[in-house]
């Protein structure tokens, strides 16, 4: 079964405020790119894992900052 995120899970995992998530929705933008996916039943708002582990994941990681 894939993991199913409250808007506050979600905002946790994402390292964001609860209100900046939900911005996002209105918005969508996150951290100026598209904002994660997400899934409207009615008015509960979820988030699945995969979908911001992807959204993360756009990100790539740095050793160490570019002092250039």
């Amino acid at each position: 079964m894939k993991q199913i995120l409250t808007t506050k899970q979600a905002a946790d995992y994402l390292g964001y405020s609860e209100h900046t998530l939900a911005m996002s929705r209105s918005t969508g933008k996150l951290s100026g790119v598209n904002a994660p996916q997400f899934i409207k039943a009615g008015k509960a708002v979820r988030y699945r894992a995969e979908h911001l582990e992807d959204w993360l994941n756009q990100f790539g990681t740095k050793t160490e900052t570019d002092k250039g």
